[in-house]
């Protein structure tokens, strides 16, 4: 138990990196401000932003200088103004009023409480598909600790620099730069990122729907180089679009090619290639972090294997749309479907797709893993707010730490999925069929994008158990 409760706490040390948890309030409308029918936008004056340049936060506003609107439409577009700002990740609050200079003309205010953007994080984490994996056989060897520094508002302007350094059951070293905005029109940006990771032991195969390991003590078992820059284009506030081109080497020792050929197809020991990606999103969620209101959808399409190295050819569709609904003051209803569709089904066992890795999951299958090609993945929650928002306060500590929000929900939740297997993975009997299961969840949520579910689930088996996570269930 012990033990369980420090890794526990460096846990959600290491979530404390990014905020906003809950449902933002409507702006409200008082009687000295519906005496006029429509408001004329006269100025905008922006406090708090300390290092934060004005053009950054201004970028995410609705409205402009000189806007005629109604009373209601400028009601709703500082609402939806203060959620864009909030889901920057560059303030812990916002604050957006009105001050009447007469009944017509308006000077909008906008209150902010920066967060603490330098962060020289210790990491403490565990490298295995998800925490109860890893919980079932507690393998402390499956640890990786370091520093990550990451700046997430260098030079004011939304960049972000991040160096990482990681040790223990994977080793990696990783730089990346990210510049949202390339121009005055702040509609372009770029990200560049290089990373070298190696590792003594990687899953080379599964059978029966489990994973088999393999680990070699004396040499590394796989190495990866792999470098990627994006460019994105952000014309309006809720629609993107990013194209990138990755470079990625990666080499095996002779064990992991002679227990898997296909680990690199055709018992190779080395694969070299390029990938181009392009994805589309459309992001009106309330919260990036733990929406309760809007939607989201996602497309990208990924090509692997350009005819430059290896001989690899591989398609990749990956959709994703996600709903979410207050039903009343207090209940929510949330739902998402995401689907991944291959083109080619011969291809590597390092890039094969399968359920159960990492976020691609299903609830109370944490157990198992389901390789196949194509995957469809329905899920659905109702939940309760079981603690409304409250703030806190810490006395004397700076506002970026010393106030914070919290609130906590419960809630019921049923997900299924479906895996196509087209080659016929060894014993790989969860594939080819529905897989459902059901179950019962609590969420703690808090500032800087902590959320942290603790859910009791049951598969169609009957199988049933108590599971950790550290993610938005949707």
């Amino acid at each position: 138990m012990i033990r369980f409760l420090l890794l526990l706490s460096f846990l959600t040390l290491s979530f404390f990196s990014f905020s906003q948890a809950f449902k933002i309030g409507e702006f409200q409308q008082t009687e000295s401000f519906k005496k006029a029918p429509r408001k004329v936008i006269n100025k905008i004056q922006v406090i708090g932003n300390k290092l934060t340049k004005e053009h950054i936060i201004l970028r995410e506003l609705t409205f402009h200088v000189g806007d005629t609107l109604s009373n209601d439409d400028l009601a709703e577009n500082l609402t939806q103004s203060k959620k864009n700002i909030l889901n920057t990740s560059l303030f812990n609050f916002a604050q957006l009023d009105v001050a009447l200079i007469d009944s017509l003309h308006t000077v909008v205010l906008i209150q902010l409480t920066e967060r603490w953007y330098i962060f020289p994080l210790p990491i403490f984490e565990i490298d295995d598909n998800n925490f109860n994996t890893w919980w079932k056989d507690k393998d402390f060897s499956r640890i990786n600790y370091g520093m990550h520094l990451s700046h997430n508002n260098f030079r004011g302007r939304k960049e972000k620099l991040s160096i990482t350094a990681k040790y223990g059951f994977t080793e990696r070293y990783r730089t990346r730069y990210n510049i949202p905005y390339l121009n005055r029109k702040q509609k372009s940006g770029i990200r560049i990122s290089f990373s070298y990771n190696r590792r003594d032991e990687i899953s080379y195969n599964s059978f029966g729907n489990e994973r088999l390991q393999y680990k070699d003590a004396n040499q590394d078992a796989l190495r990866n180089y792999s470098t990627n820059i994006t460019y994105n284009y952000r014309e309006k506030i809720f629609n993107s679009h990013s194209f990138s081109i990755s470079y990625d080497y990666n080499s095996i020792v002779d064990s992991v090619r002679i227990l898997n050929p296909d680990y690199l197809t055709n018992s190779k020991d080395k694969l070299k290639y390029f990938a181009l990606t392009y994805q589309f999103t459309h992001d009106r969620r309330d919260s990036k972090n733990y929406p309760l209101k809007g939607r989201y959808f996602r497309a990208s399409i990924r090509k692997t294997g350009l005819g430059i190295e290896d001989p690899i050819d591989l398609t990749n569709l990956n959709l994703e749309f996600k709903k979410y609904h207050p039903l009343s003051e207090k209940f929510f209803l949330a739902a998402s479907l995401r689907a991944l569709f291959t083109a080619n089904n011969k291809q590597p066992h390092l890039l094969r797709n399968g359920l159960g890795y990492n976020s691609f999951s299903i609830r109370s299958y944490e157990y198992y893993v389901i390789d196949g090609h194509n995957i469809g993945l329905v899920k659905a929650q109702i939940k309760y707010q079981l603690v409304k928002p409250k703030i806190a306060h810490f006395g004397a500590i700076s506002d970026k730490f010393g106030k914070f929000h919290y609130a906590f929900y419960i809630g019921i939740f049923s997900d299924a999925a479906y895996v196509e297997d087209q080659i016929g993975f060894p014993k790989n009997d969860l594939a080819n069929q529905i897989q459902f299961g059901s179950g019962l969840g609590l969420d703690f949520v808090s500032y800087y994008d902590v959320v942290i579910r603790g859910e009791f689930s049951i598969n169609k088996f009957g199988e049933s158990g108590l599971f950790l996570h550290f993610v938005a269930p949707i």
